[in-house]
């Protein structure tokens, strides 16, 4: 993520990110996007609309076959686009990654490839892109009509299972990137079914653990970290009224943080879906940014997920 981008106000709205992709845009010029195996249909049609408003320039690394296929089912032209040949998902993915890692691209994307193989070929060890210590994790920006502020949830396609050393690191990592979008002082809910520890919810214990760490002062000054918490006694002020709960995160979390992928990719996807909200994911612990959308994601959506990754470009040398 590049330091130079800076704001001095709490970002809340993909709308918003939105705008600040442009004005960098405005200055800097399109950035440029290696999409790894891109013949991805809903892909494909983010990049271009991407490309239509000018805040992009996609690479498309992949099956030259199946990427024609894609642009006439679309109905689109691929006059004007850059089609580097790869018929090899893996392969692609790597040299997309090699372009981002060089400097001829701004941004990676995954295409038409499963999470776990886009994610295998960047943590092979001749890629050269994981660092000692660092950790990749996924972050779903959120936001829904209801409430006033971006909601983050984690992880919902890198990590499995995070045991309580490696979630502590993520919430660390994602307090950061929160700080990053102007959440300077985040309440994090770590989501169970309910709010009490129970002995057979090993989860609940953790998070208890994790809790009473932020109660100590084991997190930076300013951080609210409390668990386990329901979904509704994290984010719905009227939940936590009715059931007379007390806490400096009930209703007003910022961070939804899970413990496994299937529970953050359920939790995102229904934001989505049954919501009507708006998303932009990303993985962040790497020295580039990634789009990592849904294959069913919306153009709109992987629009945002585009101008997210601009911010954490930055601006251009």
């Amino acid at each position: 993520m590049n330091e130079r981008f800076k704001t001095d106000h709490q970002i809340r709205s993909l709308d918003e990110i939105y705008q600040i992709a442009t004005g960098l845009v405005e200055k800097h010029g399109p950035y440029t996007i290696a999409v790894a195996a891109g013949e991805d249909i809903m892909g494909i049609g983010g990049l271009a609309l991407g490309k239509e408003r000018g805040i992009i320039e996609p690479i498309l690394v992949g099956h030259p076959d199946h990427i024609r296929q894609s642009f006439f089912e679309l109905g689109l032209s691929l006059q004007g686009w850059n089609v580097i040949e790869e018929k090899d998902d893996i392969a692609a993915t790597q040299i997309a990654a090699k372009m981002v890692s060089e400097g001829e691209a701004d941004i990676l994307m995954r295409g038409k490839l499963l999470a776990r193989d886009f994610m295998k070929a960047l943590l092979d060890k001749k890629s050269g892109i994981k660092r000692n210590g660092a950790l990749w994790t996924n972050v779903v920006v959120t936001k829904i009509e209801k409430l006033d502020r971006l909601l983050f949830v984690t992880d919902c396609a890198v990590i499995v299972n995070a045991d309580i050393a490696t979630r502590l690191k993520q919430i660390q990592e994602v307090i950061e990137f929160a700080a990053f979008l102007g959440v300077t002082e985040p309440k994090v809910a770590l989501l169970a079914a309910v709010e009490t520890v129970s002995l057979s919810m090993p989860v609940s214990m953790e998070e208890a653990i994790i809790a009473k760490m932020c109660e100590r002062g084991q997190f930076p000054r300013n951080i609210q970290v409390d668990g386990p918490l329901s979904l509704d006694l994290s984010i719905n002020p009227e939940a936590v009224a009715k059931k007379g709960f007390k806490g400096k995160v009930a209703g007003n979390a910022d961070i939804l943080s899970v413990n496994n992928l299937k529970i953050g990719n359920l939790l995102f996807k229904s934001l989505i879906t049954l919501c009507g909200g708006n998303s932009a994911s990303t993985i962040i612990g790497l020295p580039f940014p990634v789009v990592l959308t849904s294959r069913s994601e919306s153009p709109e959506n992987i629009l945002y997920s585009f101008a997210l990754s601009i911010l954490m470009a930055g601006p251009k040398e």
